[in-house]
């Protein structure tokens, strides 16, 4: 070795190789190489720079801008839709995958949140509970759970060693109107576990819940700033709110707030403001007793009833919250926290699907102003919200069938009794039907998943109920205009669901395949879903009719 630097030494040129190997490691091979440290364990690989360094950004700067309307499709609005048990009817692929979370689960999920917002600053948090009679369960699995969270921090501490002082709390209860429980807010846990218990219980069974959240912002918004405190606002209800129609001004104001909205509550009904199970509480005025969803600003489901009967019902558990509470809490990078109840009739028993499957159409959460924009863009989708806003259409599940001919006037008699049936049932099944036939020329132009799932069933299912209702009414008149036996001992006519209708014409055959194409569609480009579930229940029942003779 010291002969070697010896000759190094002595030869000049030896000494310039080194300089110059010296010069391209610290330059670089390039501006695409890069030199590790191996000792550096926790160092992540550098992304690519540009050649001309970039001026060094702000803090708040580094945070990426996101589309929010994007992001609502890649997540479930954060929500975790902690359901558990049940499968759908599609088996194993249909299996309802979240965890089976109470809302004493939910509650511990916050204190994630509670502890991440204290160790960044010292927090404001607000409990805004629903004390109505249908929230019991709910409102007294949240109590223990809070006394709970609230013991620990007294015996623990709060998380990272922060003082007491960094979490003070105030708790809000609401039902008719808004009910300051514990006003100031305090960062005494005893204090605050005392005053859980003085929720008072509101039988009025309505729900100001967008109005008490307002009023929660007005009054602890300025001491957020007073105080400079992050502000975290928890709700915690089993219903969407009476007044939810104002979530757009409440989120303006949340947003100049800069609040952090999260909520505990139940599953919004798919397409439903209520669901088919009785309400847990009744009201005086009038008016519907639980309003629970939809997840969507407005429904994109009609409401309309299958004309094959059977068991199951029509009640599916959207997998999303409320759309006004979980708009609220997407705006303000809050969650929605779904939890199931032990005993509550809602969601109960209700069909579900794979989270991993509801994932992949999630609602938009867009302004009303945006909403109406989007649907004046394309009338295929203007003619789904006109559809699903009206009436109830019942089915025509079980009509008259059997003609015995006796004499041609009791024959008349009986065809003219059974198209009254029809002729009640047609106008509503039109009004249902035609808009969505207008604005069919507009289908291709959806690009959202579940509109496309939407629109395609509502058109599937009015046009095949409106087939079975024309097709009927055409079929008797074909029985009263005469038709004659070909078996000389039979007396009976017989109206049988079948596949076909072209005896009855060729337009509502045309409109019978028209229902089976859109139908098939749903199931073909959505597998696993409620669309495709409800197109397949669609399809049980025949769409057509034919004669036979006994």
């Amino acid at each position: 070795m010291l002969c070697r630097l010896e000759s190094w030494r002595k030869n000049s040129f030896g000494w310039m190789g080194i300089v110059l190997l010296s010069v391209t490691l610290v330059a670089g091979c390039g501006e695409n190489v890069e030199f590790s440290n191996p000792f550096d364990k926790e160092k992540k690989p550098a992304a690519k720079q540009d050649a001309k360094p970039a001026s060094q950004p702000k803090k708040q700067d580094q945070k990426p801008k996101v589309d929010k309307e994007a992001l609502a499709r890649q997540q479930m609005i954060k929500q975790t839709s902690l359901r558990g048990g049940g499968t759908s009817r599609f088996g194993e692929s249909g299996r309802s995958v979240g965890a089976n979370a109470t809302v004493g689960d939910n509650v511990f999920r916050m204190q994630k949140e509670i502890a991440s917002s204290v160790d960044f600053a010292p927090t404001m948090l607000v409990w805004v509970v629903d004390s109505t009679v249908s929230a019991t369960e709910l409102r007294d699995d949240w109590a223990k759970a809070a006394k709970k969270l609230y013991s620990e921090f007294d015996k623990n501490g709060l998380p990272s060693g922060k003082p007491p002082k960094d979490l003070a709390t105030a708790i809000v209860s609401f039902g008719e109107k808004a009910n300051f429980v514990l006003e100031e807010p305090t960062s005494d846990f005893q204090e605050v576990i005392a005053s859980i218990d003085k929720i008072p219980r509101d039988d009025s069974g309505k729900e100001a819940t967008f109005d008490t959240i307002s009023q929660v912002l007005d009054k602890y918004g300025p001491l957020k700033s007073q105080q400079l405190r992050e502000l975290l606002v928890v709700v915690v209800t089993d219903e969407a709110g009476d007044d939810w129609q104002n979530v757009d001004a409440v989120v303006e104001k949340a947003n100049s707030t800069g609040v952090r909205l999260y909520a505990i509550g139940v599953p919004a009904p798919m397409g439903r403001m209520v669901a088919e199970v009785p309400p847990g509480e009744s009201r005086s005025d009038g008016q519907m007793a639980m309003i629970q969803g939809p997840e969507t600003r407005h429904s994109q489901r009609i409401n309309m009833k299958f004309s094959s009967g059977g068991f199951g019902g029509e009640d599916v558990d959207s997998g999303y919250g409320p759309f006004g509470l979980g708009y609220l809490a997407y705006q303000t990078r809050g969650e929605f926290l779904v939890s199931r109840l032990r005993s509550a009739p809602w969601p109960g028993s209700a069909m579900r699907f794979s989270d991993e499957v509801m994932r992949k159409y999630p609602p938009q959460y867009l302004t009303e102003q945006a909403y109406q924009a989007m649907l004046a863009e394309n009338k295929a989708l203007d003619a789904l919200d006109r559809a699903a806003g009206q009436g109830q259409v019942e089915a025509m599940a079980y009509p008259s069938s059997q003609f015995v001919v006796l004499d041609e006037a009791r024959l008349k008699n009986a065809l003219d009794g059974a198209q009254r049936i029809a002729a009640r049932l047609e106008p509503l099944v039109n009004a249902v039907y035609e808009p969505l036939a207008a604005g069919e020329k507009d289908r291709d132009k959806i690009q959202d998943k579940r509109w496309q799932a939407s629109y395609d069933l509502a058109l599937g299912r009015a046009a095949a109920n409106k087939a079975r209702v024309d097709g009927y009414n055409q079929m008797l008149a074909i029985l009263k205009g005469g038709r004659k036996f070909e078996d000389p001992t039979h007396n009976t006519w017989k109206l049988e669901p079948a596949d076909s209708l072209e005896e009855a014409g060729s337009r509502l055959e045309k409109m019978r395949l028209q229902a089976k194409q859109y139908l098939e569609r749903v199931i073909k480009e959505h597998p696993d879903t409620p669309w495709a579930y409800f197109a397949e229940r669609e399809l049980e029942m025949p769409i057509g009719w034919k004669w036979a003779e006994y």
